[in-house]
């Protein structure tokens, strides 16, 4: 036994799995001793009497027969008796086979020569070692049968007499206990592997529960920020709204310093704060999957449509590639992905070019990300899908982006069963491809290549009648003057009944709407959308903001065609969403405009 404390349970245990591992050899061995025992007498009983013999020999049989019905029993049902009684009963029988092994022995050793005798001697030692070595699990039931085996015939050799008797007798004296004595060492090898492996399990278990209230803790901490999102990205918009309208009041040069301090410093915070709610969603596992077949020319479109001014901003050539495959996949997902993957090149591109390509490969579709920028050295292609890793910025520049977009990527494609591959040369750019299953093909694509050709940031918005439809006040009011200083003139409204009831007010002269997804009573953003798209025309410019990312609203926007933007939006990006949206809606007839206003 170990010197450390040992509980009544584990030595309950312990002795269960004795009592096991007994049950499990003991069979073999008693059928074997009874086998054993009467080939010696076949060998040697000619010549002297049956009686020293025959009860023995039979007596084993019998006492055999009940060691195997026991051996049965206990495997069909161990828990009819205790483990005390189980060993109890094995330790009886293997008494009552020693004396039988004894007994037979001594009586045909009084009446053989010396070289029977030596035979005998022979094989009592040979099966008291065997069943010593085989019953180290539980030696109650060897230790009785090797006494009552071995004593008999040692008190014989010892009263013979003569030399040889006498010195085989002090032989078997000696071999007793150092037979008995290997027999406990070997059980108190096999008890304390059985505590170890309890205690490892008790542990492991242990271990296993704590691992779980970890996890659970972080789901828990992972689902409060998913399920906070909205209420988290409302302020943020509104911070950054005030603080594009603040640009515009007249203010020292001191004071211009520090409001683009500050901008900066919201931005940041805007930037790292969706980021880490994406990713709070994803580890959270509240993101479902909604897998369909949906043609990816609708999501080349939206890509180049959101990265087309950023992109011509920072003087970057971006070309999308038409495609008409159809794909299987979740549209929302994907394009999470792919809106990541092209925010990461352009903002790694100093100068050069970004493309958005596919090619068929097999049975599925390779979207590819392609860029000139500063390339990604290859023992550094495992570490950028790690949270928060970014290549050269070590000072953790947040203009250098937070280091959250390629976790996001690889947890969205882990999601989606979507392989995600890396090719990049240092100096000479990267690619980054997604493998999205094909639902159908039509090959090649019509329109057989296009480039993007950007809408300017900084077109003019003079003039433009537009409706924001906005439930919080403070967002609602500040993209009214913010959209009036770009020269628009802002009608607002805080749900869809009060958005339908202003349009009336307006005459049909409506050229755009903002509208948030969530509204207060009936009918959300995509809703009231639809409603005044019935009352103007289909292509009339609609732009849905929201502070939700679940995939459910991002799935009904995508169904209804429209483009979503996230809270925090920097206007810088509104703007040109709003700039796009105008300019490239379809004219049906020259509509005559408002005056057109200075911007304030």
């Amino acid at each position: 036994m170990n010197s450390g404390y040992i509980s009544a349970e584990e030595r309950d245990a312990v002795e269960a799995e004795q009592i096991k591992a007994f049950f499990r050899e003991t069979n073999d061995q008693n059928l074997a001793g009874a086998l054993v025992l009467s080939l010696l007498v076949y060998v040697v009983h000619e010549g002297i009497p049956a009686w020293t013999w025959q009860p023995a020999l039979l007596t084993l049989y019998a006492v055999t027969l009940v060691r195997a019905w026991q051996v049965k029993r206990y495997r069909t049902a161990p828990l009819s008796r205790s483990t005390a009684q189980w060993g109890r009963s094995q330790a009886v029988t293997g008494a009552l086979a020693g004396i039988c092994w004894g007994f037979a022995n001594t009586a045909m050793l009084t009446h053989l020569p010396t070289e029977a005798q030596l035979l005998i001697l022979t094989v009592i030692t040979v099966s008291a070692s065997v069943n010593a070595a085989e019953g180290f699990a539980y030696v109650a039931p060897s230790r009785a049968y090797i006494l009552a085996a071995i004593v008999p015939p040692t008190a014989w050799l010892l009263t013979v007499g003569d030399r040889l008797h006498t010195i085989l007798g002090v032989m078997l004296l000696i071999f007793l206990p150092i037979t008995l004595w290997q027999a406990v060492k070997r059980n108190r090898i096999f008890i304390e592997a059985q505590q170890l492996r309890f205690r490892n399990e008790a542990l492991a278990a242990e271990l296993t529960v704590q691992r779980d209230v970890a996890e659970q803790a972080y789901r828990s901490k992972a689902r409060f920020l998913a399920a906070a999102s909205h209420d988290l990205r409302q302020p943020m918009q509104a911070l950054a709204i005030f603080h594009e309208l603040l640009a515009h009041e007249t203010q020292t040069a001191r004071g211009a310093e520090l409001l683009a301090s500050a901008r900066a410093s919201a931005e940041a915070m805007a930037t790292l704060l969706a980021a880490l709610l994406d990713v709070s969603k994803l580890d959270a596992n509240v993101v479902s999957v909604d897998c369909r077949a949906f043609p990816l020319q609708t999501l080349l479109d939206e890509m180049a449509r959101e990265f087309a001014p950023i992109a011509a901003q920072k003087g970057i050539a971006l070309r999308v590639r038409p495609s008409a495959a159809i794909v299987h996949s979740d549209p929302a997902l994907l394009g999470q992905v792919l809106r990541n993957l092209l925010s990461n090149a352009i903002r790694y591109t100093p100068a050069g070019r970004v493309l958005l390509a596919c090619r068929q490969r097999g049975g599925g579709l390779r979207i590819g990300v392609f860029d000139t920028g500063i390339g990604i050295a290859a023992d550094q292609h495992t570490a950028i899908f790690g949270e928060f890793y970014q290549i050269g910025n070590e000072a953790r520049d947040r203009r250098q982006g937070i280091g959250l977009g390629l976790a996001i990527v690889e947890r969205v494609t882990r999601l989606l069963d979507h392989a995600l591959d890396l090719r990049s040369v240092p100096g000479r750019g990267s690619c980054f491809s997604v493998s999205v299953p094909l639902a159908q093909m039509a090959w090649p694509p019509e329109p057989t290549t296009a480039d993007v050709a950007p809408v300017p940031s900084a077109i003019s918005l003079d003039g433009c009648r537009v409706l924001v439809v906005e439930d919080e006040a403070a967002i609602r009011g500040g993209l009214q003057t913010l959209l009036q200083d770009w020269g628009c003139e802002v009608s607002t409204a805080g749900s869809m009944a009060e958005a339908l009831t202003v349009d009336i007010a307006l005459h049909g002269t409506l050229d755009a709407v903002v509208c948030d997804v969530g509204l207060p009573g009936p009918g959300n953003g995509i809703d009231t959308i639809a409603a005044l798209r019935a009352r103007h025309d289909p292509d009339l410019p609609a732009l849905l903001v929201t502070g939700d990312t679940s995939q459910a609203a991002l799935r009904a926007a995508h169904e209804a065609g429209l483009v979503v933007l996230h809270k925090p939006i920097k206007p810088a990006r509104l703007r040109a969403a709003l700039s796009h949206a105008v300019a490239t809606r379809p004219q049906r007839g020259e509509r005559p405009r408002a005056p057109a206003r200075a911007a304030g």
